[in-house]
């Protein structure tokens, strides 16, 4: 055949309603592992005097001691919320196998030379066991010939007042409400319409509210730790529903990006063997301001008085 030839080819149209997701829908927008503190070491000087060490030996390794003690090896989870702000988190290998789990997480913010240092672990309470006990403290990192800073990380009222839509995936949407320092209200889109409707949807709109406790910590300007406990569905839900358990889910908020990155740590049923396993996964959204509608936003809060 001589002369150009012209290949047709028949065009196919993707379609997305099939198209494949990852188990768990919040992590689709999570970002790639970050390895960049490979080989760094950081000293931590703690303001309960507990002082610390990491030391970032390989892409997904690091050794950690308190110090004065000999260093244990973990595998650990990096996600970057700006340039200088890394969210690093791992597992005691010693407790892996066991059900009284903990977890370290830091917010290593290299730009303040500040950290802030997060303990939680599952089993302290024998009433409830799965309840994740979480505990935090603030630090500065110490450099050689170089004074510590003075300021810290700290608890905040700031976000108190604001209301944010987080996207999760391309099929999962939530409505954040930060109206107290110690709680936060959870919502879907929609769900003004159901809340005089004797219909439950979904698990959550079966507690007495989408109350949780949660806390607020300012990293730096437009930067904040939100971290929340599901701990009311667990003191309410978990005799009736044993597939849901406590968790806690700590967001490193960028408000000047407006994305989060973060991970959850606690207990979720296996639906493929019914048993309780292990939920420890990086996650990550983007997110919009919201109107919330008032009668979701000034709904009584049943936990206090």
């Amino acid at each position: 055949m001589t002369g150009n030839t012209v290949i047709k080819k028949e065009m196919t149209a993707l379609n997305l309603v099939n198209y494949p997701r990852k188990k768990y829908s919040i992590t689709q927008f999570t970002q790639p592992q970050c390895s960049e503190l490979q080989g760094q070491s950081f000293r931590f000087i703690m303001d309960d005097g507990r002082d610390f060490d990491l030391k970032f030996t390989e892409k997904d390794t690091v050794l950690w001691n308190w110090v004065g003690e000999e260093p244990a090896q973990a595998r650990y989870q990096c996600l970057k919320s700006d340039d200088a702000t890394y969210l690093v988190d791992y597992e005691l290998e010693e407790f892996t196998n066991t059900f009284n789990r903990v977890n370290h997480l830091f917010v290593i913010d290299l730009e303040q030379r500040l950290v802030t240092r997060g303990i939680h672990a599952v089993g302290n309470n024998p009433r409830l066991p799965y309840l994740i006990k979480s505990d935090y403290t603030f630090g500065a990192i110490e450099v050689e010939g170089m004074e510590l800073p003075f300021k810290r990380h700290s608890f905040t009222s700031e976000l108190l007042g604001t209301r944010v839509e987080w996207h999760w995936a391309t099929d999962k949407v939530t409505r954040h409400s930060y109206f107290s320092s110690s709680f936060y209200r959870f919502s879907f889109p929609g769900d003004e319409l159901l809340l005089n409707r004797d219909v439950s949807v979904s698990l959550h709109r079966a507690l007495p509210s989408q109350d949780d406790t949660a806390q607020y910590i300012k990293i730096k300007n437009k930067m904040y730790l939100f971290t929340l406990t599901e701990e009311k569905a667990e003191r309410v839900l978990s005799d009736r529903t044993p597939n849901y358990r406590s968790n806690n889910m700590s967001f490193l908020q960028n408000y000047d990006r407006m994305y989060h990155v973060g991970r959850t740590f606690g207990n979720i049923l296996d639906s493929n063997t019914n048993e309780i396993v292990p939920c420890h996964i990086q996650f990550g959204a983007f997110g919009n301001p919201v109107a919330i509608p008032e009668i979701i936003v000034n709904a009584d809060n049943p936990y206090t008085t």
